[in-house]
């Protein structure tokens, strides 16, 4: 049977979005329509495809063998569609377009936006929109398309199929406590460490897990961490209060470091810094507005942030 390939995105947008949520009942409230709409979308596509795309196991829905397939071109098309869009709109000479980006938490709080003010004051009319979460959905939003590239904090990135990922600069993680805090004075051995109290991020955090695994490498033990908060912010309010030490990337506490609202405290033999990347897909083509935000990214990340002014917050 031959395959219709007259099929429209908003077909492959819907059966994407049924393989997202897992049922064509959760489908349809995403898209405040009726349950029969996207089963008749779906029976369509099938149609035309002359192909079965799902098939259920009791109450589950589940893709087969030519769903797979399917569901994986129109990932792909759909994917290159966006990308498309954005190249498009990006095409006027480097002044206008829209650029779409995503951010880990430290880089898309502290290390960016002074970056992305004074692009967007360079360029009125252009539109740049950043999304900040975890280093994991940055990296998967910019492999799905949903952003241009991403920026990102990581140990160490793993092989990421049709993905490139270029170092292009580093941020220091430093011992901060109160101004009167625990420990006293400018420096502390390592070992020092382990009768101290902290605030730190959830475990499996990047930067917790980088400097735990940094300080069993130097002998240090266990860290005593009393209280953890999913945001920097939160854990310098809680340093601020003397609930304990942390620590926090250089970038994340220029602003209270300057102004003396937390005290840096040098850690004796022990220097820890995570590498910055940015991530994009393979092959993908950037449209001059878009090169000109990278290359002022790169420029600014690769100085340390002890050689700029401290970024706002």
């Amino acid at each position: 049977m031959a395959v219709d390939l007259r099929i429209s995105l908003k077909k492959l947008e819907i059966l994407d979005l049924v393989v997202q949520l897992g049922g064509v009942g959760r489908a349809a409230e995403h898209l405040f329509v009726a349950q029969p709409v996207v089963t008749a979308h779906i029976r369509s596509l099938e149609e035309r495809l002359g192909a079965k795309l799902f098939y259920r196991e009791g109450r589950q829905l589940h893709l087969t063998e030519a769903g797979r397939a399917v569901h994986e071109w129109a990932d792909e098309v759909l994917t290159r569609t966006r990308e498309l869009e954005r190249h498009l709109d990006g095409l006027s000479g480097g002044k206008q377009g829209t650029v779409v980006l995503a951010a880990s938490m430290s880089v898309g709080s502290y290390r960016l936006p002074d970056v992305l003010t004074a692009f967007g004051a360079a360029h009125p009319q252009a539109r740049l929109r950043m999304s900040v979460s975890d280093t994991e959905h940055a990296v998967e939003d910019t492999r799905a398309g949903a952003v241009d590239f991403a920026v990102v904090v990581s140990d160490t990135l793993r092989e990421m199929p049709g993905m490139e990922a270029e170092h292009v600069g580093d941020d220091e993680i430093v011992l901060v406590t109160a101004p009167s805090g625990e420990p006293a004075g400018d420096a502390i051995p390592a070992r020092g460490l382990s009768a101290l109290r902290f605030v730190d991020a959830p475990e499996g955090i990047v930067r917790r897990t980088f400097v735990d695994r940094q300080l069993r490498r130097l002998g240090v033990p266990e860290r005593d961490v009393v209280l953890e908060f999913g945001h920097p912010e939160a854990m310098k309010r809680a340093v601020r209060a003397g609930q304990g030490a942390a620590m926090l990337f250089r970038s994340a506490v220029a602003d209270e470091l300057a102004l003396g609202l937390l005290r840096e405290v040098r850690v004796e033999g022990v220097e820890v810094t995570v590498p910055i990347y940015l991530v994009h897909r393979k092959g993908k083509t950037f449209s001059p507005l878009h090169r000109e935000l990278i290359a002022q990214i790169g420029a600014a990340l690769s100085r340390r942030e002890t050689d700029v002014p401290s970024a706002s917050c």
